[in-house]
């Protein structure tokens, strides 16, 4: 299991370095866009697309789901079997989230169960402890599967619903934004990308 939980991280980070140069292309494919990421901002471009006639807005809703909990068993079952190993790698940057979640896991605090339960619909928009993290603490603290999957099945719904109401009541304020962002992303991906690739043959080097 400590195998194929190793295999699955290296191949989620080939995927999330894969997805950098896709941004762009994904922006202009909003069906594609909720079922390969599914996060808050797929749901705005799926809305706005779907407010002049691209696409229909509950089926982009739905999708949605897939592309947010696509990992999210994978995170439960690492919290579940690498504990705080695995919480200690996740949080290294984030130094008073870690303090804090360290500290109730080792004092066995009860109230750790609320604040991972009540903290869930943050973790998917910006913040600093996103679901991955709290859905790996949920399996440390073995809440079961099943109802991690159904609690974050619903914070995803009501999250990307809200975002797709955006996209949809600016329809075309928000893909005139996607046309300009377009227009330069491909550019701004090449230079992440050189910048990305000489830092790490420079830590090589080093």
């Amino acid at each position: 299991m400590d195998i194929v939980l190793f295999v699955l991280l290296i191949a989620m980070g080939i995927f999330s370095l894969c997805m950098i140069p896709l941004r762009a292309w994904l922006l202009t494919q909003p069906l594609a866009y909720t079922l390969i990421v599914g996060g808050y901002t797929s749901a705005v471009v799926s809305g706005a697309n779907a407010s002049i006639g691209n696409g229909t807005w509950w089926i982009f809703w739905l999708c949605t789901l897939v592309g947010a909990l696509k990992f999210m068993p994978v995170y439960w079952l690492m919290g579940k079997r690498w504990g705080m190993e695995f919480i200690d790698m996740s949080l290294q940057y984030s130094p008073r989230a870690h303090r804090f979640f360290k500290k109730a896991v080792e004092n066995e605090s009860t109230s750790l169960y609320a604040w991972v339960l009540g903290l869930l619909p943050f973790g998917y928009l910006p913040g600093p402890v996103p679901s991955t993290v709290l859905n790996a603490i949920a399996g440390l603290l073995k809440i079961r599967f099943l109802i991690m999957l159904a609690l974050n099945a619903a914070c995803v719904l009501a999250i990307n619903g809200l975002f797709i109401w955006l996209g949809y009541t600016f329809g075309q304020e928000v893909l005139d934004i996607v046309n300009v962002i377009n227009r330069y992303m491909l550019w701004i991906t090449i230079a992440l990308l050189a910048i990305m690739f000489y830092r790490a043959s420079k830590q090589m080097k080093k």
